[in-house]
């Protein structure tokens, strides 16, 4: 293949009657539209790029998979899958060659077309010194209607050259952008190895979270709760003298909520039952607490954007109780108007920061299969993305002096920064520690302040006897997601930022069970036909248990919010379209292939109750029983606000549902339809979600809070910086 200009994007590559959409990750052949995986499109493109020569297994491994090592049969099932999938009734020739004990080359000629031109304000040198929202060189998208496919995240090279360019790919990082209407291709970063040490900052026992820093960098607020009691108190630590001031009442929890811009004033709440108010306090603590107003009960972030304007994250919003949106209020008059619309189909937003020098507040949009970092002004106008995250950015940072974001990714160990004059990552910094993290603030250049994770995610079963949770699964590592086969249960335990899939036996004894690590989302298992059901944000993937061959697979456009089997025939999923606005239901048929939608609006969940009837989880906390012959809804019941998240299983033809500290039955022909079954009284435990099993109870993963500690972690040995 001839030398490419770098600078320019692919437009598409044609090969045989196909034509690839390299932005879209899909390919067409003028009747049929297929997406591509992740991998698959890794795949495909390498195989394209590289059309001149033999692909050998260890070139895939290395800039592929990008692994040491990987299974041959993870690579001949990736090749079977991109051959079906390349197959179509206009292309039926052969598209990629086997050659026997050598390798792989891709069959057809491929023709490589470019963007003819990229405007010149796309190209990193000709931004502007400085960036606020009004003069972004990012395209302003509308969060109502935002078309931007979520990133890819996969670090992986090209052989001879920086290939993957050609492509339009971005490495390491995933980040795209979009510039009138087309996409800037960010250079690679490396990411460099920063040794650290860590020194604790309280020896108290307990647990740390919420960590909040001042403006000037001097004081640090936080929730604290003591070993064996029940609730949080507030803390306000002096980061030079070590000095803490402290506030708390027996029943109450107290959390800090941000900061005045002049760092004089402590904005926090207390909840108290199932009363939220939010108050005001003088961080030297030399005069009383002054109430301001009250709030939901969901978790809250905010700051003061100028004096007497506080910004916040205000959940509750299009009456959805797991739903926030920014509110901008006057705290003298009380009068406050919403400054960003998050779609219904999403977790919305989390205030971040303010940056006063560029008027710029910063958020982050939690959609179901991606994290969004946004800026706005205090208006909420111009609203600007900037950035696609896998993981969540639980905190942020502004230096000045290089106009760099910075963040810590707590599921990689690694310190991002990100330049609001390139718009575009710039650095990566992996912490060399077996520590894992949770709450962070970056306090300069070397030196962050980290909470030890405290959470352990477990899996409990339910005995529906005796309303009682017993543990299941235990172990270091949080597990959750379990399902039961023949031989005992399968289940996913996290690992960094993927997932491994583990088989407990019937005598405990646990074992990985062959398929590689992924993002694996859910699992799902067809006792008559022996199938188990992968989930992935974008995938559906069935295997034959007994030996782990891949049977059915399904792409969709979207994100995969749930799967489950209906029958032994079909299988149910429900879709968040690209726009992330509408969500829709579908049922697929294991015979003959076939998928049709079901006239459902907003749906999350749904399974099957009984032969004429199926149950659905709205996106506005509903669950509804619809009625399969006459196609309505013939029952409904709103449910109470979650304490941490709403989630529902059907077991033996009864409804089940839980808020995060409750299970409740649903019984649609009682007076009361409701009816709470097991209350987890345990502060330090909440319900993630509940599923059945086939040996007739409920399985529940259980988020339980540890001890854990302040810590100071710095890095050392390096001349690297984290701005």
């Amino acid at each position: 293949m001839n030398e490419v200009k770098f600078s320019r994007q692919v437009k598409e590559v044609k090969f045989g009657e196909w034509v690839l959409d390299p932005k879209r990750q899909c390919i067409c052949d003028g009747d049929t539209t297929r997406e591509l995986e992740p991998l698959l499109f890794r795949l495909l493109c390498y195989l394209i790029i590289n059309n001149e020569q033999i692909i050998t297994r260890q070139d895939l491994v290395d800039d592929v998979w990008s692994q040491n090592y990987v299974d041959d049969n993870a690579i001949n099932r990736a090749m079977s899958e991109l051959r079906k999938i390349l197959k179509s009734d206009k292309q039926r020739g052969i598209v990629v060659k086997t050659h026997y004990r050598k390798g792989y080359s891709f069959f057809l000629e491929p023709e490589i077309i470019y963007y003819s031109d990229i405007p010149a304000q796309a190209h990193p040198d000709a931004h502007s010194s400085s960036v606020s929202p009004s003069i972004s060189p990012v395209s302003q998208i509308d969060p109502s209607c935002d078309s931007e496919k979520p990133p890819n995240r996969f670090t992986w090279v090209f052989k001879g050259a920086a290939l993957c360019c050609v492509i339009g790919l971005t490495v390491a990082a995933g980040v795209k952008f979009g510039v009138n209407e087309q996409e800037v291709i960010t250079p690679s970063i490396v990411t460099q190895d920063q040794p650290i040490k860590e020194h604790a900052l309280s020896w108290m026992q307990g647990r740390y979270t919420l960590l909040n820093l001042s403006p000037n960098d001097a004081m640090v607020a936080y929730s604290f709760i003591k070993r064996d009691t029940n609730y949080y108190s507030l803390v306000v630590k002096n980061l030079k003298s070590g000095h803490e001031r402290r506030l708390g009442e027996q029943g109450v929890n107290y959390y800090p909520v941000g900061w005045s811009l002049d760092s004089n004033t402590i904005y926090y709440r207390i909840v108290d039952g199932d009363k939220c108010q939010v108050w005001q306090l003088n961080a030297d603590f030399n005069s009383g607490s002054e109430y301001l107003f009250d709030c939901k009960i969901n978790s809250m972030t905010g700051g003061e954007i100028n004096q007497g304007r506080l910004v916040y994250a205000k959940s509750g919003y299009r009456n959805r109780d797991e739903l926030s949106a920014l509110t901008n209020r006057d705290l003298a008059t009380g009068e406050e108007f919403q400054i960003t619309s998050p779609n219904l189909n999403s977790y919305g937003d989390r205030f971040l920061t303010y940056i006063p020098e560029k008027e710029i507040i910063l958020f982050e949009r939690r959609q179901y299969d991606t994290n969004e970092l946004y800026m706005t002004d205090p208006d909420g106008g111009n609203q600007v993305k900037i950035y696609d995250s896998a993981s969540r950015i639980w905190g942020l940072s502004y230096d000045e002096k290089t106009e760099q974001l910075v963040w810590f990714n707590n599921a990689e160990n690694v310190v991002y920064g990100f330049s609001l004059n390139e718009m575009r990552l710039v650095k990566a910094q992996k912490l060399l520690t077996d520590q894992s993290y949770a709450n962070y603030e970056i306090l300069n250049s070397r030196d962050l302040l980290m909470t030890s994770y405290p959470f352990v995610l477990d899996i409990y079963r339910l005995n529906t006897q005796n309303d009682a949770l017993e543990p299941l699964i235990n172990s270091k590592r949080e597990d959750s997601k379990a399902v039961e086969v023949p031989e005992g249960f399968l289940f996913l335990t996290r690992l960094g930022d993927v997932q491994q899939i583990h088989q407990m036996n019937r005598d405990g004894k646990v074992k990985l069970l062959g398929l590689p690590n992924a993002k694996y989302k859910a699992l799902r298992y067809n006792q008559t036909t022996n199938e188990l059901l992968v989930q992935y944000a974008r995938k559906i993937e069935v295997y034959n248990l007994s030996d782990l061959s891949l049977t059915m697979s399904k792409s969709v456009d979207g994100t995969l919010v749930s799967v489950e089997y209906l029958n032994d025939e079909e299988i149910s999923y429900t879709v968040i379209d690209e726009q992330k606005v509408n969500s829709s239901a579908y049922v697929w048929s294991s015979v003959d292939g076939h998928v049709r939608k079901l006239p459902m609006q907003s749906t999350l969940w749904l399974d099957r109750l009984n032969e004429d009837t199926l149950i659905t989880l709205s996106s506005n906390d509903i669950i509804s029983a619809f009625d399969l012959h006459s196609g309505e809804v013939i029952h409904r019941v709103e449910l109470l606000p979650a304490k941490y998240k709403h989630s529902v299983a059907i077991l033996d033809g009864t409804i089940y549902h839980s808020n995060g500290k409750r299970i409740f039955k649903i019984d649609f022909s009682s007076d009361v339809p409701i009816e709470t079954i097991h209350t987890v009284n345990d502060p330090k435990l909440f319900i993630e979600q509940i599923r059945g099993s086939k040996s007739g109870q409920l399985i529940a993963d259980i988020i339980r809070t540890v001890d854990n500690q302040l810590l100071k972690v710095s890095m050392i040995n390096s001349g690297n910086d984290l701005n």
